[in-house]
């Protein structure tokens, strides 16, 4: 028997008529003589359904909508807060509440060093107790000038005009029967005399006496009145006066405590010691009254232009653990802020200074104020098969 190495390669090929070599003569079948193969029905109709399945597919793909949007950097902020400032200039000395307290209206929540206010509130508090006291004296000496606006001597002058003219009168009338005796011969001349310096020194004194008493019916005791008055009414108009400066001092002692206007809930506190200066008009704390809380994003120059009020937009917070979480969403609401005044208030992004404001609408998880996001804001949906097409015309534009 011949080896393989032996044969030919004429010898290895099989003909038709003659048999191959390698196999016996009962077991060897011509190509023509092998029976057809006839696939079974289920093939075909596999392979039917399979194309249109991947025509339905394809098709779905090309017609179904593609989302066009633009990625913007931002963080979750209070949908609501203040600031709260300090109202004088001063010393800080104390600070009375932390982050995340809750506060109510007026509540103290810092306090600037009173002394110099102290002090000058009791030295004007000093000065009302003598004001008071001068005011006293002067209604005192109106009352007792009011009564007897003359010296004590002149106190009864009217009476003594009276009693003065009643001496008088029968002093005439003594000196006159005096005169008629002196014409008989019986009354001395020394009596008459008597009788006349008497009557001399008596109209001295009655006139005295109503000098006296037009004083003290007329314009003396007016003027001493009028004077009474008037130095009671400068008491009392020092005494106003400063019962005005207690109350301007206690107002600027009232504030130099910081307080909160309304209720909410202290978001930040600016990074102030006690002992530190502090000046009149400068923000010392962040208060939001609400629970709710809204997306601030950045977006680029060449991006801003594409952003209007009403896009939804799509976020996951960085701070949530679970990448799986499924997306919140929310709406466009503000674009493009006064841009000098959004970066006097926050610094988020010098490099992205136009700012877009987002109302949260659905958050699976709560959202913790100050987290980062990067959110999505759907620009426009379009079929897929027109988003190839703008692709493939922009390529050829390109070459």
């Amino acid at each position: 028997m011949e080896s393989l190495s032996d044969m030919s390669t004429t010898d290895l090929q099989s003909s038709p008529d003659k048999p191959s070599p390698l196999v016996s003569e009962e077991f060897g079948t011509t190509p023509n003589g092998l029976r057809k193969v006839i696939p079974p029905a289920w093939m075909h109709k596999g392979l039917i359904a399979v194309f249109i399945v991947t025509l339905c597919c394809a098709g779905g793909v090309l017609l179904s909508p593609m989302d066009e949007f633009v990625i913007a950097p931002g963080e979750v902020r209070p949908a609501d807060f203040l600031f709260v400032f300090s109202r004088s200039d001063g010393i800080l000395e104390s600070v009375l509440v932390d982050d995340g307290e809750a506060v109510v209206p007026g509540q103290v929540l810092a306090r600037l060093d009173p002394w110099e206010n102290t002090k000058l509130l009791e030295e004007i508090q000093g000065q009302i107790e003598q004001a008071q006291a001068e005011l006293t004296l002067h209604e005192a000496a109106e009352r007792k000038i009011t009564a007897a606006p003359v010296p004590p001597e002149f106190l009864f002058s009217a009476l003594e005009v009276e009693r003065q003219q009643e001496v008088q009168g029968i002093q005439q009338d003594y000196l006159r029967r005096l005169k008629q005796l002196e014409t008989s011969g019986a009354a001395a001349g020394t009596e008459l005399l008597s009788v006349r310096l008497q009557l001399i020194a008596s109209e001295a004194l009655l006139k005295r006496s109503q000098q006296a008493n037009e004083l003290f019916k007329g314009s003396y005791g007016a003027a001493a009145r009028e004077e009474a008055q008037s130095r009671k009414a400068m008491a009392k108009a020092s005494l106003r006066s400063l019962e005005t400066r207690l109350a301007a001092a206690k107002t600027d002692l009232k504030r130099l405590e910081v307080t909160a206007p309304q209720a909410g809930t202290i978001l930040s506190t600016a990074s102030r010691f006690p002992g530190e200066k502090v000046a009149a008009g400068e923000a010392l704390f962040k208060i939001s009254s609400t629970n709710s809380t809204v997306l601030r994003l950045c977006a680029t120059e060449d991006r801003v232009n594409l952003i209007h009020p009403g896009q939804l937009v799509r976020f996951r917070a960085n701070n949530n653990p679970d990448r799986l979480a499924p997306l919140a969403t929310g709406r466009v609401i503000e674009v493009a802020l006064d841009r000098e005044l959004e970066q006097q208030q926050e610094s988020h992004n010098p490099r992205s200074p136009y700012r877009i404001k987002v109302a949260v609408e659905n958050a699976p998880y709560p959202l913790a104020v100050g987290a980062t996001v990067q959110a999505e804001i759907l620009i426009a949906r379009k079929p897929f098969w027109r988003v190839l097409a703008m692709k493939t015309s922009a390529d050829k534009a390109e070459f």
